[in-house]
């Protein structure tokens, strides 16, 4: 029988499970890197059962930051890190009602990791969740719906319950953007549209050869971008592109994270250069543009139709901050390094961050998507892969 319901459901991110194999360190640099606050740990209870640790962060727009690492090697994080470097292992969504969303996805015949737990708090609050498998390999997405329920969640215990704190770093947009990678980009699309309902918002092709035509070799790369309209989530998808599909940054990706995966989450900011200024002085690294890129931005500039914009031009490109818009409306956005590179552990892997500010344009820009391929593609690509590797490893 078919129900009628026409949506998800979907409000919000309620969290970001991020497994590591070094809760330690990966919890002083989020803390140190990016502002967040420790507001709740696992309880001893729920690590026995689970047997897994974990601390969770007030991260951008107060969006729960959880680092699990695992306890015991059979446990859901010690599985997906037998087989990942550390990445983030659960996206999970506020929804309106978890009973009309589980219809909905079981029409759409999702694949459920098990069945709607409820959970009670003395104070008359409630919480159910259920997660589905994804087309993102060893990737889940878990559905929550709550109410005044006492703690961060079932078996996790306050440390910090104070909400809506300021962000020191000025990240208190949220998630802007999730980016993920895989050999076949259809496979995941295809999977947002049917078992989600998303629709299509944006998409774009480019190879090496696109503007270095008299090169021999190259990389590229296709994406589509998916949303869900009632909530603006957001999902990007990167596929290699032929002719060299193996050289591709992409298939790197893929190779390095052992399968498909969150690429990057995009934070928004209402002011880049602050925020990046104060993350920079915590000693994170971020991936440079090229000097090509700033002397074609003012005729790019003028292409879009972009007169003027409230930010000195010598500061953005003091800071390796990538300009786009169109009609006077424009982004800022830079990308940081993997966290491979920021730890200094090569088992970090191949996820990073990136930096968003909007005045009004609310695109992915063309320019600095390929502005972002190119820098990524010099780390990545024109490098020998081996000596990279061997470089991080000499790091660790």
């Amino acid at each position: 029988m078919k129900h009628e319901n026409r949506s998800l459901g979907l409000v919000n991110y309620h969290s970001i499970q991020y497994f590591s194999r070094d809760l330690k360190s990966c919890v002083e640099w989020h803390k140190k890197t990016f502002g967040f606050e420790e507001i709740a740990q696992s309880s001893e209870n729920w690590e026995k059962r689970h047997g897994m640790r974990s601390v969770v962060l007030r991260g951008a727009g107060s969006i729960g930051w959880i680092i699990t690492e695992p306890i015991e090697k059979n446990s859901t994080a010690g599985r997906y890190l037998s087989t990942h470097p550390d990445g983030v292992a659960f996206l999970n969504f506020k929804v309106k009602n978890l009973k009309k969303t589980v219809e909905f996805l079981a029409d759409k015949k999702a694949a459920f990791l098990y069945e709607i737990e409820n959970h009670k708090s003395l104070n008359d609050g409630y919480w159910y969740e259920t997660a589905i498998a994804t087309a993102l390999d060893d990737v889940g997405f878990r559905f929550i719906e709550e109410s005044q329920y006492d703690q961060f969640a079932p078996g996790f215990k306050w440390i910090n319950q104070e909400k809506n704190k300021h962000n020191s770093f000025g990240l208190d947009l949220g998630i802007d953007h999730v980016t993920c990678n895989g050999r076949s980009m259809h496979a995941i699309t295809e999977f947002y549209r049917h078992c989600l309902g998303f629709e299509q918002y944006w998409g774009i092709e480019f190879h090496t050869n696109h503007h270095k035509p008299d090169l021999g070799t190259g990389s590229g790369l296709e994406s589509i971008v998916m949303w869900d309209k009632e909530s603006g989530i957001k999902f990007a998808t990167n596929q290699p592109l032929a002719p060299y599909f193996n050289n591709s940054q992409i298939q790197i990706y893929v190779e390095d994270n052992r399968g498909s995966g969150v690429q990057h989450i995009a934070f928004g900011t209402k002011n880049i250069i602050d925020t990046v200024s104060k993350i920079r002085n915590k000693g994170a690294v971020f991936l440079e543009a090229s000097d090509k890129y700033y002397e074609q931005l003012p005729a790019r500039m003028s292409a879009m139709k972009l007169d003027k914009i409230k930010e000195p031009f010598n500061i953005i490109k003091e800071n390796n901050i990538l300009l786009d818009g169109s009609n006077s409306k424009y982004l800022l956005q830079i990308f940081m390094k993997e966290q491979s590179v920021q730890l200094q552990k090569k088992e970090a892997g191949p996820f990073f961050y990136e930096i968003i500010q909007r005045e009004g344009d609310e695109s992915f820009g063309e320019g600095n998507f390929k502005a972002l391929f190119d820098s990524i593609e010099k780390q990545q690509v024109s490098e020998n892969r081996q000596e990279m590797r061997e470089r991080v490893d000499s790091l660790c």
